[in-house]
């Protein structure tokens, strides 16, 4: 049942059953997008992802208190979430973020899809949240998602557009696959945050050694069609929150 409903949001000639996979991970990086920082982003995080939640179980506590877990709250409530929805999550990760989808919602009754471009990223979220919801992953890019036009109910991203090769184009495929009316949330760090806390972490420091977040760029992605545009700047600046209706 879930591969059907799956194969319903497949693009036209994309077969289930085609997809080549690495253990529940269907596989469908298109390797036209795989340069710049596309490329070096997917290494880094692939290098990171045995320790990933052990850092942010442990360190970010540590050095935040409960500033993350806030803001993972906060964000999760710019999302119009409701029971039995078909849900895309850009840049899933590790999934730690399906902790903080409110309470309220059942999270088997979602028909939940993961998009990553780290394998080593999307093996920790299956092992992790399989069980907690009707969990699909994709190994693929943003800028070419492998799904049809108008087929999620929740289209969001947190954490990675800042260092995209083409912010636009992935911007204008969750527009895509988004179904009308639907409320798009696109979030990461500004500038301040990566240079106080990537730039002088061991373990990131010489992948963001020459980064730079320039907010008006991010803004400028967004697809002109789009309505009900807003910019919020959460944690005391330390992250934005780009929201947009289809």
């Amino acid at each position: 049942m879930i591969e059907t409903r799956l194969q319903d949001k497949l693009k036209s000639g994309l077969k289930v059953e085609n997809f080549q996979k690495d253990g529940d991970i269907y596989l469908s990086l298109n390797p036209d997008y795989l340069s710049g920082d596309n490329a070096k982003y997917m290494t880094m995080y692939n290098r990171m992802a045995r320790w990933y939640d052990m850092s942010e179980k442990w360190i970010g506590p540590l050095l935040h208190g409960k500033a993350i877990d806030k803001l993972r709250r906060d964000l999760m409530e710019e999302i119009e979430w409701k029971d039995n929805l078909s849900v895309l999550y850009v840049s899933i990760g590790t999934g730690q973020d399906l902790r903080y989808i409110p309470e309220t919602i059942d999270l088997k009754s979602l028909d939940f899809v993961g998009v990553d471009i780290s394998i080593s990223m999307l093996k920790k979220c299956q092992k992790s949240c399989a069980k907690k919801t009707n969990l699909q992953l994709f190994h693929a890019c943003a800028e070419d998602l492998p799904f049809a036009d108008n087929s999620f109910d929740i289209v969001y991203h947190i954490g990675g557009i800042n260092f995209f090769n083409d912010k636009a184009k992935a911007m204008q495929e969750m527009l895509r696959v988004a179904k009308p009316g639907t409320k798009i949330l696109i979030a990461d760090e500004t500038a301040d945050y990566v240079d106080q806390q990537y730039k002088k972490n061991h373990f990131s420091k010489d992948y963001f050694k020459d980064a730079t977040v320039d907010l008006s760029e991010i803004e400028n992605a967004v697809p002109s069609e789009v309505k009900e545009k807003e910019m919020k700047l959460l944690w005391d600046g330390k992250f934005y929150a780009l929201t947009f209706r289809k």
